[in-house]
């Protein structure tokens, strides 16, 4: 008899007789295993012929299993024989594809698969994917029994956890990021709307914080950001939501709160963050904010944009008001005509999109064995009254609510492929554009660089877009399909501020990377106490890089010591105001010709 047919003769038996040889009045002589055979026993994946039940989770007592299975669960094969095998499953799981289950008893289906926790008997959840499919005869008939198979998917999940993890937080603070937040803002405002109630959303912003970067250093600014996270943290009820937005601005969520008791918890918020020590290189900084305060009910018609941008003027109010205190938003005070100005960003840019109200600015990437530039990052500007020019971290974020972020990547595009367009073939250098997280979300975008590489007959490899590895982990799918368009384009795909996550090593198989820009906070690492930790993650990130054909630029390049060790750690090219400082593109020769004449 074949191993096939020795199986085959096995599932025929039924549970009836598969109950006998338990007894050990069949022929497994008291072992407790019916014989099913070498295939079975030496499977490496967990299996068992499991009887069916009425009851949940449709699947009954364990009639027979193999070694694998008795691994996966850490009970011993005797013990698992005439276990029900609910038992083994976590009971929050029992429940689930119970309708698959039943259909696969009645015949409506052949077999079905579904995800659930196993509970390991020495007391650890793992994670298993099941695959159940009814016992037949070597004539095809159904038998009562049903095979189960169960592959450990633990490890996935937990990757894959971890992915959803970061694209929901903040990866300096833990705290949830914005998208994150807007979506649960939303989630709230659902359930007042159906069950009633009210609250309050506080929005939070550092007094001064530019000033902290520049006088101390980003690193300085970090350990403040981290230390304000950290005290919102404490200083709010575990119901209450807490988010970083973005820079220095932070947001809480307060359901079920009335107007005077989010105002006493904001300011609250505002004492916290004002008497906190801060160490490291901040030490000694005194931290100071101010905050906006918006309040939402039931059938107010709201959703989460309005109680984000009513929070936003109140928090614009605050600032202009003296800082370092709370404004509550209120259509009767006026306050929202008053603070409307804070709204004219979004026509500033508007404007800027329209008449060349923008300025670019370029900041080189450089060999840093030749001092050549290897290619120019293009930045934008917003020129505003007196000549002074605007920084994107300013005015993006308004873009990006207002629906405007997709335009402002377009029209850096243009400006890309115009300053190629004017000049030599021979002269060109290529171009890097950042693009927003909105550019990512349908065909618009990349329309518009296949229809300018179409009308320019530039070659696609000058047009790198430089994604910032937070805004791709937060639209995975997004990006791994915009990566595989711009690579079929022949344009070029750089990942920003890489390494600054868990995820990174992981997720970066799924994304098409020509340019990893390590995250600036390990370059300037080097040299310091943490300089070991930071060097052995660089280092990781160099092998990764070659064993994968990609490009590494070092970011935040500060001193000549620095790029000594950076070539000697096999980085060749690198980023920063020590290598070259970010100028307007009229500025730099190696952009300009005398054939070209563009409008800036």
């Amino acid at each position: 008899m074949t191993v096939e047919q020795d199986r085959m003769s096995t599932t025929a038996a039924g549970p009836a007789q598969a109950e006998n040889q338990m007894d050990g009045d069949g022929p497994t002589g008291g072992s407790g295993l019916p014989p099913v055979g070498r295939a079975f026993e030496d499977a490496g994946i967990a299996m068992a012929f499991v009887a069916p039940c009425a009851g949940p989770g449709g699947l009954g007592a364990i009639l027979s299993a193999n070694p694998a299975m008795a691994q996966f669960t850490g009970h011993p094969l005797e013990q698992l024989l005439g276990m029900a095998f609910t038992t083994l499953v976590h009971r929050e799981d029992v429940a689930i594809s119970e309708d698959l289950m039943h259909r696969l008893v009645s015949g409506e289906i052949e077999s079905c698969s579904f995800e659930k926790r196993f509970e390991h008997a020495d007391g650890h959840l793992v994670w298993g994917l099941l695959t159940v499919t009814p016992a037949r005869t070597e004539i095809g008939e159904r038998e009562g029994c049903l095979i189960v198979q169960l592959q450990d998917i633990s490890e996935r999940k937990h990757f894959v956890g971890q992915l959803e993890y970061f694209a929901d937080h903040d990866p300096l603070t833990s705290l949830l990021n914005q998208r994150r937040f807007r979506i649960d803002v939303d989630r709230q405002l659902a359930y007042g709307r159906r069950h009633g109630g009210c609250g309050a959303l506080i929005m939070l912003d550092l007094d001064n914080f530019k000033q902290i970067n520049d006088q101390y250093g980003h690193a300085a600014g970090d350990e403040v950001i981290i230390a304000v996270a950290s005290a919102l943290r404490k200083g709010c009820r575990e119901t209450d939501i807490v988010a970083r937005l973005g820079g220095d601005e932070f947001a809480v969520l307060l359901p079920e709160a009335s107007m005077v008791d989010a105002r006493k918890h904001a300011e609250k918020l505002l004492a916290l963050i004002q008497s906190l020590p801060i160490e490291g290189a901040a030490s000694g900084i005194q931290v100071a904010s101010s905050a906006g305060l918006a309040c939402f009910c039931a059938n107010d018609g709201q959703c989460a944009d309005d109680v984000l941008i009513n929070a936003d003027l109140a928090l614009y109010q605050a600032k202009e008001s003296g800082r370092g205190k709370v404004e509550v938003f209120a259509h009767s005070t006026g306050l929202h005509e008053k603070v409307e100005a804070r709204l004219l960003w979004s026509v500033r840019i508007r404007e800027a999109l329209s008449n060349n109200g923008f300025v670019v600015h370029a900041k080189p990437v450089i060999d840093l064995e030749t001092d050549d530039v290897v290619y120019y990052e293009l930045v934008i500007r917003l020129k505003a009254i007196g000549d002074i020019l605007i920084p994107p971290s300013v005015f993006l974020y308004t873009a990006e609510r207002f629906g405007m972020a997709v335009e402002i990547d377009e029209w850096v595009t243009a400006q890309a492929v115009a300053l190629l367009e004017g000049l030599e073939p021979e002269h060109r250098l290529p171009l890097g554009v950042n693009i927003s997280g909105s550019s990512l979300l349908g065909d618009r975008f990349l329309n518009f660089v296949r229809a300018n590489l179409q009308r320019s007959g530039l070659k696609p490899k000058l047009l790198i877009f430089e994604l910032n590895e937070a805004v791709a982990m937060a639209n995975m799918e997004q990006a791994k399909q915009f990566g595989r368009a711009l690579a079929s384009l022949g344009c070029l795909l750089a990942l920003d501020d890489f390494g600054a996550a868990f995820g990174s090593f992981y997720y970066l198989k799924h994304l098409p990377v020509d340019i990893l820009k390590i995250d600036g906070a390990y370059i300037r690492g080097l040299g310091t106490q943490l300089d070991h930790t930071d060097r052995l993650i660089i280092e990781a990130v160099v092998q990764l890089a070659k064993g994968l054909g990609t490009k590494v630029v070092a970011s935040f390049v500060g001193n000549l010591e620095t790029r000594k060790e950076l070539l000697q750690m096999g980085i060749r090219y690198g980023q920063g105001a020590f290598l070259g400082a970010s100028m307007d593109v009229v500025e730099i020769p190696a952009l300009q010709t005398q054939h070209r004449d563009h409008q800036r």
